[in-house]
């Protein structure tokens, strides 16, 4: 299948961008059944690595323990995803390939307003159109030598006030114009292309967790390319919407024999402003494709103090709205508390020698058993057991 050929002069616009999407849609279509026949490198490949997968989930069986009924559904999901994006062209075009090609000029096409205009059909051609205009502007020039205006200007000092000359002004249009539209819509739609001949390859990708990323780099990279093709497509229709009415405007006063002098430094700032805007729209949606998730605030942890801890924890546990104590409650609270752990470390200790003697008690009775059991403090088995007086002392009891 041969693409449109491009040849200089008329219709250089529209023979372009028909043929980027030729190629667009050669490149997806026929560089993905090259990858997907049978015997190719990329079906060697993802033949190899389902073996390896369901190798994997044999062993977990045999020697290790074996994966939940979750686990298995998930596992058999992913084999046939991945069957479906590498071997099924059928499936796969009517899933991906036609959404990712034909999907986004649908969605511009909608979302577009009345006052922008068709974005799916003749969209090309009013391109070419502004092109054409833009061309026909330059050949007929502003007007420098005439000298007629309309209103009461005077030509000389209106042309004075221009930053470029009148020729460099629409030629550095007419580029801005040709390369924001031929660059923003090729890189687009030859990187959807691109990424859909790879499919084969990058299904085999989601079967382990080392190379799942890829698979999301590359499923990311489609959403790109649908969105930004949107975006663009988008953008280009509004500058569309404010082109054809000047352009028309701008030809009908030369036409009329009147000079346009702010027609240049105008055209140039109009293509120079929405080549910037085009790539603003390809930056930020694709910040939007590759994001990984809800972005979420760090919020620091502050430290309560006790009292507000304890109120908090009450407060949650009860579910009482409870409130502060003050601090001489608190100190009150904790003699209480110290007093109690000291009282029922007491008890414990005496409720220990109660067991003990209890335990020593139900020993052998006799003497022996009762002077082990009684026992006596060490040192004191020759300590007096009478008391011992002087011959003084007895006398002087006995004659009192």
């Amino acid at each position: 299948m041969a693409c449109t050929a491009i040849v200089t002069g008329d219709r250089f616009l529209s023979r372009t961008l028909e043929h980027i999407d030729c190629q667009a849609q050669l490149l997806g279509s026929f560089g993905y059944q090259a990858l997907g026949q049978p015997g190719s490198l990329a079906t060697t490949v993802v033949t190899g690595l389902l073996t390896l997968f369901i190798a994997i989930i044999g062993l977990r069986f045999l020697f290790g323990p074996g994966p939940g009924a979750r686990d298995l559904v998930y596992d058999a999901l992913k084999v046939g995803i991945v069957l479906t994006l590498a071997f099924s062209w059928p499936a796969f075009r009517t899933v991906i390939h036609d959404v990712a090609i034909a999907g986004p000029a649908e969605i511009a096409s909608g979302i577009a307003t009345p006052g922008i205009g068709d974005t799916s059909a003749g969209f090309v051609e009013r391109l070419q159109r502004v092109d054409s205009a833009i061309m026909h502007l330059t050949e007929v020039g502003t007007g420098r030598t005439s000298g007629q205006l309309l209103g009461d200007g005077a030509a000389g000092t209106t042309f004075a006030g221009t930053a470029l000359q009148d020729e460099a002004a629409f030629g550095w249009s007419r580029l801005l114009y040709l390369a924001g539209t031929i660059g923003s819509v090729g890189l687009l739609r030859l990187i959807a292309g691109l990424l859909l001949a790879l499919a084969p390859l990058a299904a085999g990708l989601l079967l382990f967790e080392a190379t799942r990323g890829l698979f999301a780099g590359w499923l990311r990279g489609l959403v790109l390319s649908v969105l930004g093709a949107v975006g663009v497509s988008v953008v280009l229709a509004v500058e569309l919407a404010i082109l054809e009415p000047w352009l028309a405007d701008a030809v009908r006063v030369r036409g009329l024999g009147y000079g346009v002098p702010s027609a240049p430094i105008e055209l140039f700032a109009i293509t120079l402003a929405f080549a910037l805007i085009q790539a603003g729209a390809i930056w930020l949606l694709a910040k939007v494709a590759f994001t990984r998730g809800w972005p979420s605030l760090h919020v620091p942890e502050v430290r309560l103090p006790d009292g507000f801890a304890a109120l908090r924890s009450a407060s949650a546990t009860t579910g009482a709205p409870a409130y502060l104590e003050s601090r001489a409650q608190r100190t009150a609270d904790s003699v209480e508390r110290l007093i109690d752990r000291e009282q029922r470390m007491v008890h414990e200790r005496m409720s220990y020698r109660t067991l003990t003697a209890g335990g020593m008690s139900a020993a052998p009775s006799g003497p022996a058993a009762a002077s082990a059991v009684s026992g006596e403090r060490l040192g004191s088995s020759y300590r007096r057991t009478a008391h011992r007086g002087s011959m003084a002392a007895r006398r002087r009891e006995g004659q009192s």
